[in-house]
Order: structure tokens, then sequence, then C-alpha cells
């Protein structure tokens, strides 16, 4: 008896207009995003879209380069009316503009929880294996914070929090968002953090906030600096014991001056009072007496005066040390138990821009055990280091224009440890031009220091991307929970689009002219590749993505075989 075969079903071709988004699609899929998205908890009902389609439908906007929530709509090539693209997000549908934004509106801060949740937790793999693989290697883990504006209209009333900042120069009307990136080998540039403030929010005060929250999700951090803690501790009493000395001897220094005053006064007194039954002349003595006693008091009161300036300045320096002493003492023994439960640490440096720089920053980063990297804008500094500058100092060049000069073990009146500071000084058509570098370690080579700082101009590029390939200056609703989850959605697909790339190397990729510019750079992935024709192929469970001739990745066939993705670690013995 012969045994049948099970038909073969026959291949299914469809078009679409947004060929990589289809791939992306299935690369989501393997993420098990749709899945994760579905089970976030907001208050709308289902009529045609559920809530997380219309969520997933703001990702995939974002993911195309729409510059406005209503190109969802209104494009030339609507996304919602695209064949391919639902099945490929594991969608049946996708929503239309309206659906999104009300979907948006009804969001709330359990909503923007739950979303996060399940973006960083699709997110943990794929940080988890560039940390290894940077720690395997022994590199450094390169952390990069900014702060970027989000202006809205300056006329407008209805966006919630916004407020007057300075935004890329002048004073707009907006958000102020803050940023930390991590730098890896495999993914190139990764968002771990993005807090949204108010417009008139400066840098300093987001910093704290910036790298706890990044080292949760990174899941390590620096070995602790308690040592440091410690020897605050150890010089603070005897800080104590001076200030409380002088405070004593001051004060008895007024006691003696009052006593003094006491005693002259009196003298006065009766001196003044025998004036009117002294004949007169004999008043020419009492007078004179009078006249010196009034002199004594005046160069009394001249000393008592600063005497009591000096305990009023120095009570309230002596009511610091006070609390130095107990916050020194609380802060010291969390650093050590962090130490305990992580006794390996990975070499941290942090790179920041001016605005971040405070002394409370400085020393909070020192004692968490970062390398850092940034620079002052305080002019009072770049004065006192131009005062040490002779015709003898020897300046080095360390780019086309730029000459740099340091002093290490420098200390800043804001910061109680020492760091290396450097002068920079530019050669430009307007003439010379200076600014100050602080790093925290020692430094021989100035070039390598002025190159490492300038580095971080990866955070600025990035941010950069984020307005001119996502958009996020442009906010997609008007309530504040809606622009913080367009906020997460960008960071999330600036990550998502290299772990794609990445994956696309286990695929089938065919093209007749190699390399192909477009399949390497984001820009070109969002704008040109996201946005080509193709026709979507499927067979024996492999889809065939074929760009189509007019697009400008003639040749170019994608084949995608669907399956869940394990991420593996490398072995590691931290």
């Amino acid at each position: 008896m012969t045994q049948l075969s099970a038909p073969v079903e026959p291949p299914t071709t469809e078009t679409t207009q947004h060929a990589l988004l289809v791939v992306w699609g299935h690369f989501a899929q393997t993420l098990d995003l749709p899945a994760r998205l579905a089970r976030i908890p907001l208050a709308q009902k289902t009529v045609k879209h559920t809530p997380a389609a219309k969520l997933l439908t703001l990702f995939l906007s974002l993911l195309s380069g729409n510059e406005y929530l209503s190109d969802l709509s209104s494009s030339a090539a609507p996304l919602y009316r695209d064949p391919a693209l639902p099945a490929a997000w594991g969608l049946p549908a996708l929503a239309e503009a309206s659906g999104v934004s009300r979907t948006l509106a009804a969001a709330d801060i359990t909503t923007l929880a739950a979303l996060q949740t399940a973006l960083d937790t699709v997110t943990q793999p794929f940080l988890d294996r560039a940390v290894a693989d940077l720690r395997n290697r022994n590199h450094p883990l390169v952390l990069d914070a900014d702060l970027t504006g989000r202006p809205v209209s300056s006329s407008s009333t209805t966006y919630p929090e916004a407020a007057f900042g300075y935004m890329d120069g002048p004073i707009r009307l907006g958000y102020q968002v803050a940023v930390l990136c991590l730098q890896t080998d495999l993914y190139g540039r990764q968002w771990r953090t993005a807090q949204q403030h108010p417009g008139d929010t400066v840098s300093a005060p987001c910093l704290v906030d910036l790298v706890v929250a990044a080292e949760q999700r990174l899941g390590c951090h620096p070995v602790r600096r308690p040592d440091l803690v410690d020897r605050r501790i150890r010089a603070t009493p005897h800080q104590l014991a001076q200030a409380e000395q002088r405070i004593a001897a001051t004060t008895a220094r007024i006691a003696d001056l009052m006593t003094r005053e006491e005693a002259i006064l009196a003298t006065l007194t009766t001196t003044q009072a025998a004036l009117y039954t002294t004949p007169p002349a004999h008043r020419a003595v009492l007078l004179h007496q009078v006249r010196a006693n009034e002199q004594r008091l005046g160069r009394l009161r001249q000393r008592w005066a600063p005497a009591v300036t000096t305990v009023k300045r120095t009570q309230p320096q002596a009511a610091a040390l006070h609390r130095q002493l107990r916050t020194l003492q609380t802060r010291r023994d969390p650093l050590a138990a962090e130490n305990a439960a992580q006794p390996t640490g990975p070499r941290c440096i942090l790179r920041l821009d001016a605005g971040f720089s405070s002394g409370a920053n400085l020393t909070f980063l020192l004692e968490q055990g970062y390398a850092i990297l940034t620079k002052s804008a305080n002019a009072a500094l770049l004065t006192t280091l131009l005062s040490r500058v002779t015709s003898d100092t020897v300046w080095t060049r360390v780019g086309r224009n730029a000459e740099m000069v340091c002093w290490p073990d420098y200390r800043l009146t804001t910061c109680p440890y020492p760091l290396t500071v450097g002068v920079e000084r530019f050669h430009t058509p307007q003439g010379q031009q200076y600014a100050v570098l602080l790093r925290s370690q020692p430094t021989l080579a100035l070039r390598r220091w002025f190159h490492e700082y300038n580095a971080r101009q990866t955070v600025e590029a990035g941010i950069k991307q984020s307005k001119t390939v996502f958009h996020i200056q442009h906010p997609m609703s008007h309530r504040l929970i809606g622009m913080q989850i367009q906020l997460a959605f960008t960071m999330f697909a600036a990550n998502f689009i290299p772990w794609a790339q990445l994956w696309l190397q286990g695929q089938t990729v065919e093209t007749s002219e190699p390399p192909v510019r477009g399949l390497t750079r984001l820009k070109a992935l969002v704008r040109v590749a996201a946005n080509s024709p193709a026709a979507v192929e499927h067979y024996c469970g492999q889809t065939l993505v074929r760009f189509g001739p007019t697009s400008s990745l003639p040749g170019v066939v994608i084949g995608i075989t669907l399956a869940a993705i394990q991420l593996a670690l490398p072995l590691f013995g931290w």
C-alpha cells in the first residue's frame, strides 16, 4: 500500500511598500514583543483594534520614520493600508492615527510602567550579552550622559508641565530629556535610560537618577569607593574641632570685649555726670577723659563686630560638618555592602557635558567608583588656571588647531577629592579660545585625553539621530504619559534596529551588488529600506522579501526562517 505524502501548500505572494518593516516584524515576533505588549494594562475597550495593537502601530510608525502621528493615515503609503505588515507583526490589522491617539490619551502611569518593564525585558538579554562581551575582553563600560530639549509651540497651552528653558541655544517652551547610553562593540550605541523633565530643568540635578537607573538595567556597577568616604570621615572631626575651637575662642573674646565695654560705659556715665557739678575751670580734664573713653569704646566695638561675624559664619559651618559626618557615616556602609555583594565590578567610564559637573555630582560619582571625563563651565576656574600659564609653559598639540596643558592633583573648592585639570587652547579665526577639561585619573597622554573626551560626540550624534530619524522633537500626544510612551518607544527603536541587523546575518540575504549601504546605516534603514516596495513570498515556513526593481535596493532578497531567539552568552568568569 503506497503511503501518500501530505500536500505541499502552494507559495503565496503579496506586495508591500515597507520591505524592511516586514522583516523587522518577524524579528519582533521572535522576541515575543507583540505578545508582551498585549499584556500591558490599558483602560480602553477593544472595538476594532486592541490597545496593544495600537501601541504596536505607534512603534511601527517610529520605525518607518513618520514625522507626525497623522502620517499613519495620510502619508504617501499609509502603514495601516499595507497588507503585508499585520501578519509580519502578529496582528490582524494596523490601526489608524486617530485610534492610536485615543490610546495614548487613555494611557496612565500603570500603562507606562508596564510598557517600560516589557521593553526592558526584551532588551535585557541583548544588554547582558553586550556587557559580557565587553567584560570578557577587559574593556571598560563607557557611558555617556546628556540633556536635550524637546520643544513645543511657544504659544501652546495644552502641554502639561511644559516650561521655558534653554534648548539648543534659544529659550523655548517644552521639555528636557535626560539620556544615558552605553557604547558596545556588538550593537554600537545602546540607550539605557531616558527621563523627561519640564523645560526649565538643568543638567546637574538629573545625573544621580540617570546613573541609578542605568545601573539597575546593566545589572552591575563599578567597585565602590568606601575608602574615599573613610578619608572624609577621619578628616571631618578634626575640621569640626577646629571650627568649634574657633567659635569658643571668639565667643570668649566677645565676652571679654563686652565686659570691658560695660566698664567703659560705667566710667563714661560717671564722668559725664560729674561735668554738671564741676566748676568750669576744671571741666577740661573731665572732657578729655570723656573723649578718651569714647575713643576706647569705638575701638572695642570695631573689634567686637568682626568677632560676632566670625561666630555667625562659623556656627553654620560647624553645623554643616556635623550633618556631613552623619551623612558620610550613613553613606559608607551601603557602599561597602554593594562591594560585598559584587566583589569584582567592571571599570566604568562616564563622559559628561559641563552642565552635569557640579561638585556634588563629581563627589557622588567618584565615591560610586566611576572614572570621570568631563568639562567645566566655571569661568573663575578657567581664569585661575590661565594665571598659572607663563611664557615657559609647554603646550602639547592634541588636534589640528588645539593644544593642552594639565595639572594633576588639583582640588576644586566644590569637590573634596583631587582631580586632573587641563586647559584646552583652540586657534580660531576669531582668536584663541579656551576650555577646561576634568578627569578623575592622572594622564600623561594629553592627546589621548582630548580624543577620549571628544568621543562623547556619539551621544550627541544619537540625540541628533533621534530627532532627524525618529522625530522625537514632535510629540505625538498632548498627554504627559503619551509623550513618555513615545519617548520609551523611540529609545527602544534605536536599540532594536542594531539587534535586527545582527540577527539578519543569520538569515539568507542575497544581493547582486554587495555591499548594500542601505542595509548598514540606521538612517538609510529607516528612511529607505523600511519604505521600499517589495514582494513578500511565503513558502514552506519561510518568508522571502524581494526588494522591487524600482526600489533603491533592487536585487536584494532577505529570506527569513521563523524561530525563537535564544541569545548565547559568552562564557565568563567574573
